[in-house]
């Protein structure tokens, strides 16, 4: 499908690159308020080292977070002291990417990922903005990945992905997130939430553990993957609900099976096969008007043993005609 897995491919990528760990409930610690002055305390590479980091401030809910301009974070005067910057690329709802020059005139791309869930936060050893902070550079010098914890239980946090060479990507990407954090407190850049939009909505706040429980057939536990997409994860079974923007999918060269879910939706399907089934139904939720920007919903349902003749797709429809009712009316 157009896009679909491009994107999916390289958001879980991402993830997985961030760092490995199992989730833990950093609320646990504690990170009391600090108030450092402008330009005092701070390391070579612009963090705010005085006072303890703490999790959990007001201006960093997920409620706010979900709201902002991602490529409003990314300004050209900022871009400009890292290199020589090309037009902000507005990947989803959250994300920003700038393929750019570096001061050498080399490569450098720069993501910027507002909400994503930090499975590795008890590795937060830095301050930066005072919210903790983790620093993770690949091995191969490649790119580094700097994120801050915003909020716990679960843990969830903003990251900037750095790609290029040279020895001075993790000091680019402290420098992004810097101005990040300090912009989200003072002058926070927000999106148009328009009537209807996906923009606000938390998916997994959306449907009933239970009513989730009975359409799969199975016993879930549910957990954020992103502030757009939300698991529900259970024996031989996981379904993903994926609030994203993109093309309408009825507009795709292999657009799928088309699916009557009623209440005037039709979705796409797509099934695959290979250990277990995989179904995914996609609907264009609203049209923003720009190419390739529309509001679509993605459902997605894993399981790894169907039963004979069981693709899937009826326990994604049940999931999908459980939501529509309670998705934001355009």
């Amino acid at each position: 499908m157009r896009g679909v897995h491009i994107v999916l491919t390289a958001l879980a990528a991402a993830v997985v690159l961030a760092g490995c760990g199992a989730p833990v409930d950093t609320a646990k610690q504690t990170y009391p308020r600090t108030t450092v002055p402008a330009g005092a305390g701070m390391d070579g590479n612009g963090g705010k080292t005085t006072g303890k980091p703490k999790t959990n401030d007001p201006a960093f809910t997920n409620e706010k977070l979900r709201e902002l301009d991602a490529c409003g974070l990314l300004t050209d005067d900022l871009l400009s002291s890292v290199g020589t910057p090309a037009d902000n690329s507005a990947q989803d709802f959250g994300t920003c990417s700038n393929y750019m020059e570096d001061k050498d005139g080399g490569e450098l791309s720069v993501t910027l990922y507002l909400g994503e869930t930090v499975s590795n936060a008890e590795d937060a050893d830095k301050n930066i903005g005072g919210l903790p902070a983790l620093e993770n550079p690949l091995d191969d010098g490649t790119a580094c990945f700097i994120t801050t914890v915003t909020s716990t239980n679960p843990n969830v946090g903003i990251k900037v992905q750095i790609g290029g060479k040279g020895d001075e990507l993790c000091k680019i990407g402290t420098t992004i997130m810097t101005s990040a954090v300090e912009t989200i407190r003072t002058d926070p850049p927000k999106l148009d939430v328009r009537s209807g939009s996906l923009i606000t909505a938390d998916p997994c706040t959306l449907l009933e553990d239970a009513a989730v429980d009975t359409a799969l057939g199975a016993s879930t536990d549910q957990s954020p993957y992103t502030l757009h997409w939300c698991n529900w994860t259970g024996d031989g079974v996981n379904l993903g609900i994926w609030f994203r923007t993109g093309y309408d999918p009825k507009d795709s060269s292999e657009p799928g099976q088309p699916v009557d879910l009623g209440s005037g939706v039709t979705a796409y399907q797509e099934v695959s096969t290979g250990a277990g089934v995989t179904c995914r139904l996609e609907w264009r939720h609203r049209s923003t008007g720009a190419d390739g920007a529309d509001e679509i919903v993605s459902i997605n349902l894993d399981k790894s043993s169907p039963a004979a003749g069981d693709n899937g797709c009826p326990s994604a429809v049940a999931i999908a005609q459980l939501l529509i009712p309670a998705l934001p009316k355009p």
